[in-house]
């Protein structure tokens, strides 16, 4: 799975420089991949010119990092988890300058001609950010690691799902708080429908998060809940965060996430199962909605 594949590298690059001390409505089942890829390309943006992809977006880039640095430093947990999203998403460093282009001429040599301007602009976006985040590689890793702690620590859902799902390894896991029952609870109480996605990745190949009103007691939980979180608000398509960490890292760009996962479900032969299970799990959320 494209999207998995996506998580599991970067919590791979966390893993490895981490310091060591302590998506829309039911989709019919065989030709729904298919027709949301038809839809999915209609929508796409035509393409402009390389010069103006690359251009536009550095203002804003920068903009938003300063933001997001002033915010961090006043305290406000949402600018540290968010931050602290980017310089992950960054590489630590890497994803910017030459490093990035040379990554981005590579994929390009790989895909249709059409989708190398999509590519390209998803590599503008990130590389605008990634360019204005000081320090070298062991400074971002530092600066990663407290700000998810700190935000949290603060209470933030968000950086409390990132920091269990990629506590790889005992020792971190030992160190989190024991509060994966509540963490689950609170994630399925939220109405962030970015909490269904960070928790969709506490159940990424086997139960790593304990089984809650029966969530974790099927292989597909982690595709029904990243379906689901982009079917009530998340932004999955092309152009978003999500959508870009999948482009960048497989030169896969021109349909969202909810369509590589459905895609993916095709090409498995589980379409049907990961519906069905979207519609136990939507009756499981429609409850806690009537709970709330």
């Amino acid at each position: 799975m494209i999207v998995l594949m996506v998580a599991v590298v970067l919590a791979a690059i966390v893993f490895l420089l981490w310091p060591r001390h302590a998506a829309t409505s039911v989709v019919p089942a065989a030709s729904a991949p298919a027709a949301q890829a038809v839809a999915q390309r209609d929508a796409m943006p035509r393409a402009a010119a390389p010069s103006q992809i690359e251009a536009a977006p550095a203002t804003s880039g920068a903009q938003r990092v300063f933001a997001l640095r002033r915010d961090a430093a006043a305290g406000d947990p949402v600018a540290m988890r968010d931050l602290a999203e980017l310089i992950l998403n960054c590489g630590f460093g890497i994803s910017h300058g030459a490093a990035l282009w040379s990554q981005v001429d590579f994929l390009a040599g790989y895909m249709k001609t059409e989708h190398v301007p999509l590519l390209r602009a998803a590599a503008a976006r990130r590389g605008a950010q990634c360019e204005n985040i000081p320090g070298d590689r062991k400074a971002q890793v530092l600066e990663y690691r407290k700000l998810l702690q700190d935000a949290a620590e603060q209470g933030d859902l968000l950086a409390r799902l990132r920091q269990r799902s990629r506590a790889w390894g005992a020792e971190r896991e030992a160190a989190l708080p024991d509060d994966a029952a509540e963490l689950v609870e609170d994630a399925l109480m939220s109405e962030d429908p970015r909490a269904l996605y960070e928790m969709a990745h506490l159940y990424v190949l086997v139960p790593r998060a304990p089984m809650q009103a029966g969530i974790g007691s099927s292989p597909h939980d982690h595709t029904a809940l990243s379906l689901l979180a982009c079917e009530r608000g998340m932004d999955c398509g092309v152009g978003s965060d999500y959508a870009d960490n999948v482009c960048l890292n497989s030169g896969d760009c021109a349909i969202g996430v909810d369509s590589m996962l459905w895609r993916t479900a095709d090409a498995q032969g589980v379409t049907k199962d990961v519906q069905v299970r979207m519609q136990w799990l939507r009756t499981v959320l429609d409850e806690v909605d009537r709970a709330r």
